[in-house]
Order: C-alpha cells, then sequence, then structure tokens
C-alpha cells in the first residue's frame, strides 16, 4: 500500500491557503465516520508521485503527524488548465469491510475488422479495500464488426462484486465512419478555390 505524507493544517482564509500553493503544498481534508474532519497540507510533488506509483481507487496510508490512517481517494480537485492537483479529499476506511468504488476498462489489441469503441470506461465494484483491481483490461485482437464485449465477459478476481448487469456491454465493434456526402463535397470545392488561386497566383508571376 502506498504511503502518502502530510501534516496537520491550520484553518484560515483564503489567502493563507494560496500561500500554501505557492509553497507547493496542497491543501486537504481527511474525515471518517468514527473521526471529525481534521485539515491537513500535503507536499504536491510527493503527492503527484504517490498517485503515479499507484492507482488512485485503491487505498493508501496517509500519515498525519504520526497517526496513521488507511483512506481512499475520495476527491481531487485540479486546476482546469494546468492540471495540479488544488486540493485533496481523503476518506477513512477500515481495511476489513467492504467499499464502493470504480474500476477503468481498459482496451488492448486490434479488431480484425471495425473499431473497438468504449461504451462504458469504467464498471462499479464492491469488495475489500486490499481486493480493489486496479482495472478490467479486455483484449480486442480478432473481433469483427457487430461484436460487443458485455460484463460477463471480464475477468473478475475473486471476492470482488460487479454494481452492472451481467449483459450491460461495455465495448462494440463499429464500423469505420465512411466519410460523409457534404465532407466529400466540401474537400472538393476546396481544391477547385486552391488550383484556381494557384492559377491567378502563377499569372501574377508572367
Amino acid at each position: 500500500m502506498e504511503a502518502i505524507q502530510a501534516q496537520t493544517r491550520a484553518q484560515g482564509t483564503g489567502n493563507s491557503v494560496k500561500a500554501l500553493r505557492r509553497n507547493g503544498w496542497v491543501p486537504g481534508i481527511v474525515y471518517g465516520s468514527d473521526m471529525s474532519n481534521q485539515e491537513i497540507q500535503v507536499q504536491g510533488k510527493e503527492l503527484d508521485a504517490a498517485l503515479r506509483r499507484q492507482a488512485t481507487n485503491k487505498p493508501y496510508r496517509l500519515q498525519v503527524d504520526g497517526q496513521t490512517y488507511d483512506v481512499m481517494v475520495y476527491e481531487l480537485q485540479r486546476h482546469p488548465v494546468m492540471g495540479n492537483i488544488l486540493h485533496a479529499d481523503f476518506k477513512k476506511i477500515n481495511m476489513n469491510e467492504k467499499v464502493f468504488t470504480t474500476v477503468p476498462v481498459l482496451m488492448t489489441g486490434d479488431p480484425e475488422l471495425g473499431v473497438a469503441t468504449l461504451i462504458r470506461h469504467s464498471v462499479e465494484v464492491s469488495c475489500l479495500p486490499g481486493n480493489i483491481p486496479e482495472s478490467f483490461t479486455v483484449d480486442v485482437d480478432g473481433l469483427n464488426i457487430g461484436d460487443v464485449v458485455l460484463v460477463s465477459d471480464l475477468s473478475v478476481p475473486p471476492g470482488v462484486e460487479l454494481g452492472l448487469e451481467a449483459t450491460e456491454v461495455l465495448i462494440s465493434i463499429l464500423p469505420v465512419k465512411a466519410k460523409s456526402e457534404e465532407s466529400i463535397e466540401a474537400q472538393h470545392d476546396a481544391a477547385e478555390v486552391a488550383e484556381a488561386a494557384g492559377s491567378t497566383e502563377q499569372s501574377n508571376r508572367v
């Protein structure tokens, strides 16, 4: 389990939060059913590194001033342009109690014909925190147009329950979209305009 180091954060004004971020800290909060909300701060670079080493849907060990909590990342707020983390919410969990979370669906391989399209990018699961899969990977190699991958086709580890019906479609193999008549006509018109412009340019050079 990946560890995240944090410090207790004194509640303050918006200016103090901005100052934290300028100094490389990410403000956050940790909470749970058996504890009151605790304001914390985490070094941004260390948090980014931890999230790269382990999927965000898996449990982390949050260490706050010598106190250790098993947590899940509940929410990350990111800057809309820069993408850096602005705020992090952690929820304290019991490693012996089931949790509900989502697991991403990934594709490998290439269909024989057509294009593989993800209908659902993630699947809801229920299991003990230590059993959460990092992802469900589906090999679409050799599939053809009209083929589908259902929830029932997933390889599900023991102890993991899915929150979707077995007949739910996850991936569909669709035909490659042909260019519309409008786009073909537009390309033809553009070619004519370019040809006319080229003729004018050449005549101007004479």
